[in-house]
């Protein structure tokens, strides 16, 4: 009933009003109201499981709907920017759906659900309405109360063990207070009732697993050591092969950060904690192999592994045993493709090898060139996006310092979004110069033939485009040593 419903309203319906906020408000609840009155009005036998909604400022006139990695449909926007989507299938649950951000939502046979969204406040934006959405909503409440959270979290990390425990006790207090407070509000399934838990618990369990790698000293081994005998005491409540919650972001933070603790206690005898090293990335298939048994996980945390290391390391021995264990382990051919694929571009991308020309943007007038026209004498590409505002800040800021110190060198900044409008305004208003910025023309084509999975990355060509280092870091401490190396050759 709602798609009947939705569909019928006028073009201005769903648009916002211009002026007062409190009226725009008002509207919306109108409008939501009859929605759902018209909804249950409806007999009880028409079951049809619906999501439809609205994006504002889209990047592209379509997003994609997916679930337990793996894509299951492409939904296409109209003339309006709106869309609608009837599931065929019983197999509902938690689903993503990706337009430049990914967000999740979860859905029950009957739903009527309808989402709105602005992209350039994305997570700030997002609204769920209509028979359903309250479960999805709850979900979209514990993303931002973490966000809200990790903002000067990192400091937290300096807390001695009790202390530490805590600071998270208090945080998981207020957690359990909109926990407690939805499910006295709204009856739910108990599927969700699993779900609503982890993502009320799960995110400070990740902050204990990573806790030992972020605090201050050297012997993280040592350290872990001194912690109370119960500190992971919670890891027996966890099911790692849970499909339901695989979806659940709150999860594969957890899952990803469990993986790293453990796979540091199989070598922390013998060496340094190192997430990009050979051994550090041998012992994640181990500990994923030893922990994970359902296919679909397994398959996606090995892959992981995969892609991080191969987009990180400049181990070409390393990378080829890596790879080689895991095309191994992993059962599912499209996965096995994906990581083949993954390894062909990576070695496209070794030192000595002639980097991919790829179509850039330039600003100011805006115009397509290439890449390889860019590259007058040795050059340092980086990489940043409007979405890490932080990373974007302390980039620009370090590619002034270098640059005036080695004027012999050609800096590039390459922003990864697709939105040209928000990139030519963050330059604008961060004041970064006009000169040697550029988007890139088609973002997610490069990112995968520059193997770039992460802000971090620094390429280094010298003035033909040959690659001397395709994983390097801006940031490191040792960057500028690797500079002048590079000039002395």
């Amino acid at each position: 009933m709602l798609k009947a419903t939705f569909e019928s309203q006028s073009e201005s319906s769903l648009k916002y009003i211009n002026g007062n906020t409190h009226m725009q408000r008002i509207y919306l609840l109108i409008l939501i109201s009859s929605i759902l009155i018209g909804c249950n009005q409806d007999t009880t036998s028409n079951m049809e499981t619906y999501l439809g909604g609205e994006i504002i400022n889209p990047v592209n006139d379509y997003l994609v709907l997916s679930q337990r990695g793996r894509v299951v449909d492409t939904i296409h926007l109209d003339e309006n920017n709106r869309f609608s989507y009837t599931f065929k299938s019983d197999t509902l649950g938690l689903f993503n759906f990706r337009h430049r951000e990914r967000q999740l939502f979860h859905i029950e046979k009957g739903d009527s659900i309808l989402l709105r969204v602005n992209t350039i406040e994305f997570d700030e934006s997002l609204s769920f309405s209509g028979n359903g959405a309250e479960r999805s909503n709850f979900l979209a409440e514990m993303f931002l109360l973490g966000e809200k959270e990790n903002e000067g979290f990192t400091k937290n990390y300096q807390k001695s063990p009790i202390p530490f425990e805590l600071f998270l006790d208090s945080l998981q207090n207020i957690r359990n207070r909109h926990l407690t407070r939805f499910l006295t509000k709204h009856k739910v399934s108990q599927n969700f009732q699993e779900i609503a838990n982890a993502a009320a618990r799960l995110d400070n369990y990740q902050r204990k697993e990573s806790y030992p790698f972020s605090h201050y000293g050297k012997d993280k081994l040592a350290f872990i050591k001194t912690l109370p005998v119960d500190f992971y005491g919670f890891r027996e409540s966890i099911d790692l092969n849970n499909a339901n919650l695989s979806d659940l972001y709150a999860f594969e933070r957890y899952l990803n950060a469990f993986i790293d603790n453990q796979s540091f206690m199989n070598y922390g005898d013998q060496e340094s904690y190192n997430t990009v090293s050979y051994v550090h990335n041998y012992n994640e298939i181990t500990v994923i192999n030893k922990h994970i048994k359902n296919e679909q996980i397994k398959d996606n945390k090995l892959f992981r592994t995969g892609r991080l290391f191969l987009a990180n390391s400049n181990d070409k021995n390393g990378v080829e045993q890596i790879f080689t264990s895991l095309h191994q382990n992993i059962a599912n051919s499209r996965v096995q493709e994906r990581l083949s694929r993954l390894y062909q571009d990576y070695k496209k991308m070794e030192a000595g090898n002639k980097i991919p020309d790829l179509l850039l943007i330039e600003p100011a007038p805006e115009r397509k060139v290439t890449l390889t026209s860019r590259l007058y004498r040795p050059t340092v590409i980086y990489f940043w996006s409007y979405n890490n505002q932080m990373h974007m800040e302390n980039s620009h800021k370090k590619v002034e310092e270098l640059a005036s110190k080695y004027p012999e060198l050609n800096f590039l900044g390459i922003n990864v979004d697709q939105e040209t409008k928000m990139w030519q305004r963050h330059l604008e208003k961060h004041r970064h110069t006009l000169k040697n910025e550029y988007r890139f023309d088609n973002p997610r084509d490069a990112r995968r033939k520059l193997v770039i999975n992460d802000l971090s990355k620094t390429i280094v060509v010298d003035k033909s485009g040959i690659i001397l280092d395709s994983h390097t870091n801006l940031h490191r401490a040792t960057f500028e040593n690797e500079l002048l190396g590079y000039l002395n050759q």
